[in-house]
């Protein structure tokens, strides 16, 4: 599953940059903004639209556009960072009770940890990781080239 984001564009926003020549001659940001503002109330393509023009405005609309895109993805990382935490919390536990001078607890590290491997194995395999490369083969696809493409030909130069 891919996370993609959207945008619904609003349209164009008009602003008026400052030359090299003003960057040169130390015009300061707020000449350039007052002749940016002056710009657009003079022309008469722009005056009827002025007030959605200009930089403050494209700062606006994109501190807006920003705003939403947070409150909407917050809830979503909200629960996935609660979701770790109890995981985290319940591996913290399984350990709670071992003491490392118990001669069973280096066992059931071992254990633990030779579960853990499997299950992540056992996913990679089936294509299920957390920590899949859509732009390589892996897993069960990777076995399947090797063992269809590779294997026949090393086993008959060996023959």
């Amino acid at each position: 599953m891919m996370s993609l984001v959207t945008f619904s564009l609003p349209g164009y926003i008009g602003v008026v940059n400052r030359s090299q020549r003003d960057i040169e001659g130390k015009k300061d940001i707020a000449t350039a903004l007052a002749a940016e503002r002056k710009f657009f109330l003079g022309h008469p393509a722009y005056r009827h639209m002025a007030d959605r023009m200009g930089t403050p405005y494209l700062q606006r609309v994109l501190n807006q556009q920003l705003t939403n895109h947070i409150r909407d993805t917050l809830p979503g990382l909200r629960n996935k960072l609660q979701s770790q935490l109890l995981s985290m919390e319940k591996e913290v536990e399984e350990y709670k009770h071992l003491r490392p001078s118990d001669s069973s607890f280096k066992t059931k590290a071992l254990l633990l940890a030779v579960q853990s491997f499997e299950i992540e194995f056992t996913q990679s395999i089936d294509g299920s990781g957390a920590e899949i490369d859509t732009k390589t083969l892996s897993g069960g696809a990777l076995i399947n080239r090797i063992f269809h493409e590779r294997f026949p030909y090393a086993l008959a130069a060996v023959s």
